[in-house]
């Protein structure tokens, strides 16, 4: 092929050459008779005198550079181009060798010595070789030279012709690079195979990492199909017409999947097929890249293994818990039955004790006292000493008459209904100002409305506890009992700026208790906290029914 492109590089040349060569010399009798017998008017001299001119012109004017040698090696013609690479004019070149227009020693002799090689042997030599001329132009010459024969056999002169290859040259080396640049890089890569594949699925190219991971030589692959690598069920199937069909279609198809060796085994792989087009789009054929990643999947399957172990895990260690959770749940709710079976059991252990200081101990103090009003009158002229006393004794006893049935009517259920809670806090707040001199008072949120009864009544005995314990123990000079409420809780407050409690001290009293539970039974939470500015503040706080 390279031949082939020198000897076209130069046929123009080479033929102006030969026309030119064959002007010079002197006209056969033969033409010279053709000539006559075509009535030529124009002298021969004179016509070929201005073909050789023509010719002159012609090569002169060519970017390639032509020239003419004698049997010295010396220069007969040499076109413009030529002369003014080396600086000089034709005429000043005719004459000279190439020692004469000091080219480098060596390159002069070894091109006299084609030239010599061409008129001995009658053959053609084409070489290249770099050059710098005397005006500093350097480059890559492609040069030719041919022999012209004459009319016996016989070299007459040497005909050449050189053309500056330099950007070719550099168009080749860069490729030469591009491609060991690529020879090392797809040789390199001993973890990959790599191989081409034409349009109709047959191998092209194999590199190292094929012959590695798959066992076949490049030898014994080239010129196989791209299927002897599937294995029997996937090309049954019809997995290698799919794969090419979708990197036709998408540009690239990739290649997870069993993969065979040449001695039968099989090994995961991970790769891809990529379509491979021409400058205009044409399909050119197929790359694939493939790697052996048994370890990979081995280690994605164990995962999987793993993963499966755990979400069975999980989802046994869910049953158990659900059934945890379960249990918990009736633990709770028998918790709160019997909370709310305590509350009960409270509250009619509270109304049987309030109805029998109603019944049975007023009553009794009443009959005392009026047992000792009527024998401090029957005494009383015989010792009115003793009757006074008496007097007394039944003004103490009625005093405590009263003390009883107010702590009955403590004690005692009260009838709650939709409005009966805010009355029944107002009350409240009323008696521990009556009773204990200190101010009590009673806030309550617009459009505060309890419609459970049972609610009512815990939120009631919260607030009595709360304020009573507020009473006796807090020392405080202010109470606010407070009930408000919003979309999701119902919440009671009492707040008093007495000394403070610790709900962490543990009292001998059911009272703190006794909040808890309703709160709980209620679904609830009771909170005691100290207030910044001195004092306790006790909030229950429970979600509203819908």
């Amino acid at each position: 092929m390279r031949k082939k492109s020198r000897d076209l590089l130069s046929l123009d040349v080479m033929s102006v050459l030969r026309h030119y060569e064959l002007v010079r010399r002197k006209p056969s009798k033969q033409s010279t008779r053709r000539r006559k017998a075509a009535g030529a008017r124009t002298h021969p001299k004179t016509r070929l005198e201005r073909q050789a001119r023509l010719y002159e012109i012609t090569l002169s004017s060519i970017a390639d550079f032509a020239y003419i040698f004698d049997r010295k090696g010396r220069f007969i013609f040499a076109n413009q181009a030529l002369a003014k690479l080396l600086g000089l004019t034709p005429a000043a070149m005719v004459g000279k060798d190439f020692f004469d227009l000091n080219y480098p020693a060596d390159l002069a002799g070894r091109l006299q010595r084609q030239i010599e090689h061409v008129f001995t042997a009658k053959e053609i030599v084409q070489d290249e070789t770099p050059f710098t001329s005397p005006t500093g132009e350097s480059g890559y010459y492609e040069y030719i030279f041919r022999p012209v024969l004459a009319a016996d056999g016989t070299v007459e002169v040497v005909a050449g012709s050189t053309r500056n290859i330099t950007q070719r040259k550099k168009s080749e080396e860069a490729l030469r690079e591009s491609q060991e640049r690529f020879r090392l890089l797809v040789e390199g890569a001993r973890d990959y195979a790599m191989f081409l594949l034409d349009p109709e699925n047959v191998i092209t190219f194999w590199n190292v990492g094929a012959e590695r991971i798959f066992g076949w030589s490049q030898a014994e692959a080239t010129g196989e199909s791209g299927a002897m690598i599937f294995t029997p069920e996937d090309r049954r199937k019809g997995e290698v017409e799919k794969e090419i069909n979708t990197a036709l279609t998408e540009g690239r198809a990739l290649d997870r999947r069993f993969h065979l060796r040449k001695d039968g085994s099989r090994f995961w792989t991970d790769g891809v097929l990529m379509r491979l087009d021409d400058e205009s789009g044409k399909l050119r054929g197929f790359a694939k890249v493939a790697r052996d990643a048994t370890d990979q999947r081995r280690a994605e399957d164990e995962l999987a293994h793993a993963r499966d172990e755990m979400e069975q895990r999980v989802v046994e260690r869910t049953r158990e818990l659900l059934a945890m959770n379960n249990e918990l749940e009736r633990t709770m709710a028998d918790r709160q039955q019997l909370e709310r079976e305590l509350l009960e059991i409270s509250e009619r252990e509270k109304r049987r004790i309030g109805e029998d200081l109603h019944d049975m101990v007023c009553q009794e103090l009443t009959a005392t006292a009026l047992f000792l009003k009527s024998t401090a009158q029957r005494i009383a002229p015989d010792s009115a000493a003793a009757a006074k006393t008496l007097e007394e004794s039944a003004q103490t006893v009625n005093r405590n008459v009263v003390l009883a049935r107010k702590l009955a009517g403590g004690l005692q259920a009260i009838e709650l209904t939709a409005s009966g809670l805010k009355n029944a806090l107002r009350d409240l707040a009323a008696s521990a100002c009556d009773n204990s001199g200190i101010n009590c008072h009673v806030k309550i949120a617009r459009g505060v409305h309890v419609p459970d009864d049972t609610v009512a009544l815990h939120l009631y005995r919260v607030a009595q506890e709360a304020v009573t314990n507020a009473v006796k123990h807090s020392g405080a000079k202010n109470v606010l009992v407070t009930l408000d409420r919003n979309e999701t809780h119902t919440c009671i407050s009492v707040q008093d700026d007495g000394k403070g409690f610790s709900p962490r001290k543990r009292g001998k009293g059911l009272g703190l208790h006794m909040m808890r539970y309703r709160a709980n039974a209620l679904g609830g939470e009771l909170k005691i906290q100290r207030r910044r500015t001195g004092g306790t503040d006790i909030t229950c706080v429970i979600p509203t029914k819908r």
